[in-house]
This record gives C-alpha cells, sequence and structure tokens, in this order.
C-alpha cells in the first residue's frame, strides 16, 4: 500500500529516483545528502541532480551554509502549487487551441469502433444525457432497460425523444415513456441506432452467428445522413405508434422527416402551428418565425413542410435540400388547439 501511494507522484512528474528521495525525507526527516543515498537507496553520483530537480519542483528545501541539510515541503503545499499551477496552464492551453484551432479550416471525420459491450452502453448514455434538442433511436428490450430513465429525463428537460421498441419489449412496462416520449413498435428487429441533435450517431449490432457485439460512433455529417435515412425507411416506416405527439410548451427537431410526422399529426387533429426555423438559404443564414401551413411529402425525395413568415411562405427541407427555400438545421415547433 506505501509503495503505491508514494509510485501515484509520478503523476506530478517525478522519476522513480525523485520519488525515492521525497519520500525518503517526508518519513524520515531532515537529511545529508550521504543519510538521503542510504535510506533513498539512489546511486550517489545522481544525488545533487535529484536535489537540484525536487528543488526546482518546489517539493524539497535546502539549508544554507557549508553542511547542507535537505528537508521535504510538506505534500500539502507541495502538491497544491503544482496542482494549482497546472490549473493554470491547462485553462491557458484550453484558450489557446480554442482561439487558434477556430481559425484553421479543417476536416476530421470522427468514427470510433467499440467492442465493449459495457463501454458501448456508456457512450450511448452520455450522448442522451448530452442530448439538446433531438433523440432518434431504436432500442433491444437490454437497451431499454438501461436506458428508460435518461431518455424520460432528456424528454423531460426539452428533448424531443423519438423510439422505435422491438417485439421482446412487449412484457417491459412502458408507461413512463408512453407520457414524455413518441413510441413506435417494429414488428421485427433491426440494428440498434442512435441519432442525437443530427450530430453525433451510434449504430449496435449483434452479430449472433458470430456472437460478436460491436458498435460505431461516427461525428461525420454524410454518415449520419445515411444512417438517418436508413432508420426513416427501415426502421421507422415499417413501425406502428404507440404513442403520438403529445401537446407540450415546444418540440424540438434537427431532422425534417419527423418534423413532417408531427405537423402532420397536429394539422390532422386540429391544432394550429407555429414554428421558428433556423437553418440556411442560398444566400446565408436565415432564422424566421411564422405559421406553419403544412407538408410537402414525396416517399423517397422529399419531406418538406411550408412556413409563412408575414406575406412569404417558404418551403423548408432537410440535409439534402435542392427545390426547397430552405435547409432546416432547428425547428421549434408550438401546436394550439383551434377553438
Amino acid at each position: 500500500m506505501e509503495e503505491d501511494i508514494f509510485e501515484n507522484l509520478s503523476k506530478f512528474g517525478l522519476s522513480p529516483y525523485e520519488i525515492k528521495v521525497y519520500k525518503a525525507l517526508l518519513l524520515n526527516g531532515p537529511q545529508t545528502s550521504t543519510s538521503i543515498v542510504s535510506l533513498a537507496g539512489v546511486p550517489q553520483p545522481r544525488v545533487y541532480d535529484l536535489f537540484n530537480n525536487l528543488i526546482n519542483k518546489g517539493l524539497i528545501q535546502v539549508s544554507p551554509g557549508k553542511k547542507k541539510i535537505y528537508r521535504a515541503v510538506p505534500v500539502e503545499t507541495a502538491l497544491s502549487r503544482i496542482i494549482n499551477d497546472m490549473s493554470s496552464y491547462k485553462d491557458e492551453l484550453a484558450d489557446y487551441v480554442e482561439k487558434v484551432s477556430n481559425n484553421v479550416k479543417k476536416y476530421n471525420p470522427y468514427l470510433w469502433y467499440m467492442d465493449n459491450e459495457a463501454l458501448i452502453k456508456e457512450q450511448i448514455k452520455e450522448l442522451i444525457i448530452n442530448a439538446k434538442s433531438e433523440i432518434i433511436c431504436s432500442l433491444k428490450l437490454p437497451m431499454l432497460r438501461y436506458l428508460d430513465r435518461y431518455l424520460i429525463n432528456a424528454a423531460n428537460r426539452g428533448v424531443s425523444v423519438i423510439i422505435v421498441i422491438f417485439p421482446d419489449s412487449d412484457r417491459y412496462d412502458i408507461t413512463d415513456l408512453l407520457n414524455t416520449t413518441v413510441l413506435k413498435r417494429r414488428p421485427g428487429i433491426s440494428p440498434e441506432i442512435f441519432i442525437v441533435d443530427r450530430e453525433e450517431s451510434i449504430v449496435k449490432v449483434d452479430d449472433i452467428s458470430k456472437k460478436l457485439v460491436y458498435a460505431i460512433d461516427f461525428q461525420e455529417a454524410e454518415m449520419i445522413h445515411i444512417l438517418n435515412y436508413y432508420y426513416y425507411n427501415i426502421v421507422w416506416k415499417p413501425s406502428m405508434y404507440i404513442s403520438k405527439f403529445m401537446i407540450k410548451n415546444e418540440w424540438r427537431f434537427n431532422t425534417s422527416w419527423i418534423s413532417c410526422e408531427a405537423i402532420n399529426t397536429f394539422i390532422n387533429n386540429g391544432y394550429k402551428l407555429t414554428g421558428r426555423v433556423i437553418g440556411n438559404t442560398q444566400n446565408g443564414q436565415i432564422d424566421i418565425t411564422g405559421t406553419i401551413k403544412g407538408t410537402d411529402i414525396i416517399p423517397g425525395y422529399k419531406n418538406s413542410f411550408l412556413i409563412q413568415s408575414e406575406d412569404q411562405v417558404f418551403t423548408v427541407g432537410g440535409r439534402l435540400t435542392r427545390i426547397e427555400d430552405i435547409r432546416m438545421e432547428e425547428l421549434y415547433l408550438k401546436a394550439e388547439k383551434v377553438k
């Protein structure tokens, strides 16, 4: 135990010999160089270099005069100073990196392969905890059991949570999910998919024949678009609603097809819709608020909706917008019952 404690001083930049010298002085009090060589078991030719290093690091002190006596600076004092120095350096380095990297044009697709099930679950959990606007996912029963409280918490803090479950979840109590999320049931099993804020995705695969479980985690926009398209056509469309979009203060979306699903659900049930769209046009970024007039959907080609702002009607589409006026990045949607 004693050795383990002192070995951890390496985290503060101490070499093995420096640790031995500092340990000897901490445990035995002030010593001469000859005593330190004996107590610490360090080579005589190295001892003065070690003293100088430890003095420069603020870990030991030396007496004045001809006969040098060395003593350890107390742990609390010595290590607190190092920690404070490193904390200041951390902040300084982080600020510098942020300033410089923001001015550098770069393309850095993020792609991680994971084959540890516990790590996969934790990564997905963190993704859900940090979601800002939208979670689109499909869940088998074990993952549903593990994540349901995190998904409910996300929905309660205003994130739009869209879930597809499979037949293996038939006997699981989904009451709390029904009251907070949009829920569908797919008749057969498919891969587990998680798309969060249209910024990061994880797809988890169980290869039963090879008894393998693995996942791919990525932030590359084109890959997310492809996975989103797969989810919509292969996972979402064959599934049946268990709970639909309910009235709440505001729905937030990053994806056009789920925006259209919500818009059609509310309009078909007699609600008036207003929305705020943030996106891009040929002339740059746009941020408008207006009345949602309806949707314009051609299967396999487009999922778009119409928003009227003042006297102008804009068509709004998703990532591959070609003929619409606006490529949507965010939609804030409010529904009000028509009296």
